[in-house]
């Protein structure tokens, strides 16, 4: 029995450097790690989020959300924070930020468990970890500078 020649139409899988591969997860953990800590963490949560997205397309898994899919999402949160602010609903602002995070992580739950990347990567998982924290952050955070600025514009007496 003799084995098939390879298709020529197919491109050669691309190779890739484990270790580096591993480095870059665990470096995209640890900024999610300190991207958490709401305002501190803005910008580790920003690269975090922008390493995940290389680790995506170096691994060959499905990207994350694009940064105009993000930003439309931000925008909308934000515009629905303000209207309830405007009806002098602070906990629900609160609770919107607890969905917000809650639907996260099962999103991001959910899709680890369905995708398979077609590269090896033992450390994948601290890639989401990291992405998720990094997000919690975000949310965190802008949920912070939302009730401020609410807050500082209402004024000291009401």
């Amino acid at each position: 029995m003799t084995s098939l020649p390879p298709s020529p139409g197919l491109p050669a899988p691309a190779s890739v450097d484990r270790v580096r591969l591993i480095r870059r997860s665990m470096r995209c953990f640890v900024f999610g790690l300190l991207g958490a800590v709401p305002l501190l963490g803005l910008g580790p949560a920003c690269l975090a989020l922008w390493i995940q997205k290389e680790l995506a397309e170096e691994s060959g898994e499905p990207a994350p959300l694009g940064g105009a899919k993000m930003a439309a999402l931000s925008i909308g949160a934000f515009i629905v924070a303000v209207v309830l602010l405007a009806w002098e609903q602070a906990g629900l602002v609160l609770a919107l930020g607890a969905v917000l995070l809650a639907l996260q992580g099962g999103w991001r739950f959910r899709r680890y468990q369905r995708a398979e990347p077609p590269r090896w990567n033992p450390a994948r998982h601290l890639v989401y970890w990291g992405a998720g924290l990094a997000c919690a952050g975000l949310i965190l955070s802008s949920t912070i500078i939302i009730l401020g600025l609410w807050s500082a514009f209402r004024g000291p007496g009401s």
